[in-house]
């Protein structure tokens, strides 16, 4: 297995058909059966289901493709690194993240960076919180925003000040939309649309004082716009971050909760991590402040 025949499979999922394929990527459709039928010897299991004039990915196929986008953005991510200039402060930062205020103190820093002569572009690699961690873990970025309990033994972490509060999101029309602020009492009883991480890490479940298996849990998200269109449909209310949906001139208003959920996301990255300079820059700024 090398570079060339991962990137020739991305393009067969991406095109599911191997003539198509090989069209785009521009060898003979003989050759490029010869490396899916080579990969598939090597790993001694199908990775195609051959259907007429298509093909899809088995489930094998699907991890491969999952695991050969990680290895040439890592490749890729590698080459930039191996090719930046050193010598002077320019250069990306990968920066993992789901939806938080915090994204926006990070680029407080970085224009910080930039307005001292450094040269930075912050990229941001979007997903939900799990996605963050494995990026993070993975080596796909340098950095990664994350809620949640952190894995010391594998990760450092700084905590940022600034807290995002949870908020209930719900129809202007609904029974509860009357009330100022609302209580575990209120919502026991409601169809709900809760945020994933804060599932797994039971902070839900110690505010509601109860096991969530035994809520009405209609739905769950990792991004915030995905909660908005789920209360849009009527699939239920949603706990979320009051600051991060964008509710005004809507249908929809935004209630707080009491007692108070406040989270703070954490910047994370691996242990014994080599940075590149602009990378290692911004994080010693963002530690010494």
């Amino acid at each position: 297995m090398d570079l060339q025949q991962l990137q020739n499979f991305l393009i067969i999922a991406q095109e599911e058909n191997i003539t198509h394929a090989a069209e785009y990527l521009h060898i003979s459709q003989p050759a490029l059966s010869r490396q899916v039928k080579a990969l598939e010897a090597e790993f001694g299991k199908p990775l195609l289901n051959r259907e007429n004039k298509r093909v899809t990915l088995t489930n094998d196929g699907l991890l491969l493709r999952r695991r050969a986008t990680e290895i040439i953005k890592l490749v890729n991510k590698t080459n930039h690194e191996m090719l930046t200039d050193h010598t002077t402060l320019a250069g990306d930062v990968l920066l993992g993240v789901s939806e938080t205020d915090a994204i926006r103190d990070v680029g407080h820093y970085v224009h910080q960076l930039n307005q001292r002569g450094a040269q930075l572009t912050l990229k941001l690699r979007n997903g939900d919180n799990e996605a963050v961690l494995n990026m993070v873990n993975n080596g796909l970025v340098d950095l990664g925003l994350y809620f949640g309990k952190i894995d010391h033994h594998v990760f450092n972490a700084v905590e940022f000040s600034a807290p995002d509060h949870f908020g209930v999101l719900m129809p202007r029309n609904h029974p509860l939309a009357h009330k100022t602020t609302l209580t575990p009492n209120d919502l026991r009883n409601q169809p709900l649309i809760l945020y994933q991480p804060a599932l797994d890490d039971h902070s839900l479940q110690d505010w509601f004082q109860q096991d969530t298996r035994e809520l009405n849990v209609t739905g769950t998200f990792g991004m915030y716009l995905s909660a908005k269109k789920l209360v849009e449909s009527g699939l239920g209310i949603a706990l979320v971050f009051d600051d991060l949906v964008d509710y005004h001139d809507t249908e929809l208003v935004c209630r707080p909760i009491t007692p108070a959920i406040t989270v703070r996301p954490h910047l994370i990255w691996k242990k014994y991590q080599l940075f590149s300079g602009p990378a290692q820059a911004l994080l010693d700024l963002i530690q010494a402040t």
